[in-house]
């Protein structure tokens, strides 16, 4: 009938697994069905918002891309046994808040030509396996940026956020999309049902999944020491490092409560690119619930486990803002790493001329705006303000 409104068909977990089957002739998931707890879980978050056409379609779509690849990614295992033979190395990982210097301090360490960064196109469309000889031509580069350009004609206030090029390197809460078990969801979807169990339990198998892409990105791709960069990792130290016994962690801080305020920003930024709901006090609620969860977590580990602790070289965001040469000096000293003069020179030609630069003092925000409560944010942080605090920017 002309003019009739379409029925709303409910996304169903056994249907969308059928529709990625048919999508790639494939069926089999491999050995680790450890993801389909985090799928069935989002699945069940998005109806339970009966969220507007638009959103239902953004996240059908994303759903069945990332089933289908991993269908693809576990046929190049059968196919090519030698992907999963690769040692990956002891990765250098950026695990602070944002908003404390992660980006800057990411950005000057993946200048080390000895370094091997995710680019954030690889992370959001990882198959097929990327090759070295087309690594700056792929067209998902083009795929991805039209993507980002769609979401900043609807969110323009993006652009003053965070930069919007999907060449730079990426952050691992990307790739945990792939196992369903990423804070990207609830920041790109909504889906506060998702959110919550996230801050209740740590996904069993989201390490075995991350390795497992490292393994896929370097079999064609360029090589090098991975490089590594997400907040999330704060949720599951004791799995990062269960993964990556050699792992060298640089952990940024700065008070959370302008954190989590900004990243209620970029949340509220992305929900009205797709269509989703904007409620700025319920966004700003879910946020503090989920990194105080996770910070604490982070906290009581790091207090609990030497191996963990051994493992993390703290910094003050005054640090990196202040003398950021020095400050990667300090990196590379506590890691025994070599810091060359080629990577030196690079860092002061990045910091000669920084795109970021650009973006500062732009992005306005307020606690206030998000519902955010400094004083609860205090009281349920307490154990990390106790032991953290005097890294805390003064001024």
């Amino acid at each position: 009938m002309n003019g009739a409104v379409a029925e709303r068909v409910p996304l169903a977990a056994d249907a969308l697994i059928a529709e990625a089957r048919a999508a790639t002739g494939l069926s089999d998931f491999g050995p680790d069905l450890s993801f389909m707890t985090g799928f069935r879980r989002l699945v069940d978050a998005v109806e339970a918002m009966d969220p507007p056409a638009q959103l239902r379609e953004t996240a059908h779509h994303k759903i069945v891309g990332l089933l289908a690849t991993r269908l693809r990614f576990a046929e190049d295992e059968r196919l090519h046994p030698d992907i999963v033979a690769q040692a990956v190395g002891d990765p250098l990982i950026v695990c602070g808040l944002p908003r404390t210097g992660t980006t800057i301090t990411y950005d000057l360490l993946c200048l080390d030509p000895a370094a091997r960064a995710p680019r954030e196109w690889e992370w959001y469309i990882p198959w097929p396996a990327p090759e070295e000889a087309s690594f700056d031509s792929d067209p998902r580069i083009a795929q991805v940026q039209a993507i980002y350009e769609n979401w900043l004609k609807h969110a323009p206030q993006l652009a003053d956020i965070q930069r919007m090029d999907c060449t730079q390197p990426g952050e691992c809460n990307h790739g945990m999309m792939l196992h369903f078990a990423s804070t990207n969801f609830p920041a790109e979807l909504g889906v506060p049902a998702f959110a919550r169990w996230l801050q209740d339990v740590v996904p069993e198998g989201q390490y075995r999944t991350h390795k497992r892409m490292l393994q896929h990105f370097q079999w064609k791709g360029p090589k090098g020491r991975w490089t590594l960069k997400s907040p999330q990792h704060l949720m599951d130290l004791p799995g990062l490092v269960e993964a990556y016994p050699g792992a060298m962690l640089v952990w940024t801080h700065r008070d959370p409560v302008l954190t989590l305020s900004s990243l209620s920003s970029m949340i509220a930024g992305f929900l009205a690119a797709v269509g989703g709901a904007n409620d700025l006090k319920a966004i700003g609620r879910s946020v503090v619930d989920t990194w105080c969860a996770g910070m604490a977590r982070a906290t009581q580990a790091r207090a609990s486990d030497p191996a963990i602790e051994d493992r993390i070289l703290d910094l003050a965001h005054r640090d990196i803002v202040v003398d950021p040469m020095a400050t990667i000096g300090r990196i590379y000293d506590r890691f025994g790493l070599p810091f060359t003069d080629a990577h030196r020179a690079r860092i002061a030609a990045f910091l000669t001329d920084n795109p970021a630069a650009s973006r500062l003092g732009k992005h306005r925000h307020s606690p206030d705006q998000f519902g955010i409560d400094p004083g609860e944010v205090h009281e349920r942080l307490a154990g990390y303000y106790a032991r953290y605090g005097h890294l805390f920017d003064r001024a």
